[in-house]
């Protein structure tokens, strides 16, 4: 999607966990690794945007997991949101930022099947990548940034089976 405002954009990255390994993509158009994820859409909560944006670019239906301690606690006049484990705003142009929220999922396969039409066509790298395939990354790929590097180490270290 397109940025939809000049100055700051809110987007989420989410970091899918199967089994012992996190999924990540190089995205096509900045050539680094990353997290499936992409820009709220008009009317859209950072939940819903998570899960359409896994689905849309790698095809998996994945359940949002909160941080360490958290409980839905539903009202009569609030649905509460699974919250990110994190958020940060960084720059993409010298005049626009995007602020990202950061969550982490469960899924229960690692078939990929892109849905969207443009992810189908640029048919992005993934990799499911256990802890010691994430550090080796890490040592020979500088396009593995120090924060998606431990945003997917965090992912682990919550989902997948102790070492």
């Amino acid at each position: 999607m397109a940025h939809n405002n000049f100055y700051l954009d809110l987007c989420v990255d989410v970091y899918v966990v199967e089994g012992d390994a996190v999924l990540l993509r190089l995205h096509d158009k900045y050539n680094y690794w990353g997290a499936p994820g992409g820009h709220l859409d008009a009317g859209e909560d950072v939940n819903e945007a998570a899960r359409r944006e896994v689905y849309e670019e790698v095809g998996l239906r994945v359940t949002l997991v909160g941080p360490a301690g958290w409980e839905q606690t539903d009202s009569d006049h609030n649905r509460d949101l699974v919250p990110p484990h994190f958020v940060n705003r960084h720059p993409i142009t010298s005049t626009h930022d995007h602020s990202a929220f950061i969550f982490i999922a469960r899924a229960t396969s690692r078939t990929l099947a892109p849905q969207a039409v443009e992810d189908q066509a640029s048919q992005a790298e993934c990799r499911w990548l256990t802890r010691a395939a994430l550090m080796e990354l890490k040592a020979a790929d500088e396009r593995l940034g120090v924060d998606t590097y431990r945003y997917a180490m965090v992912a682990l270290d919550l989902l997948a089976p102790s070492r």
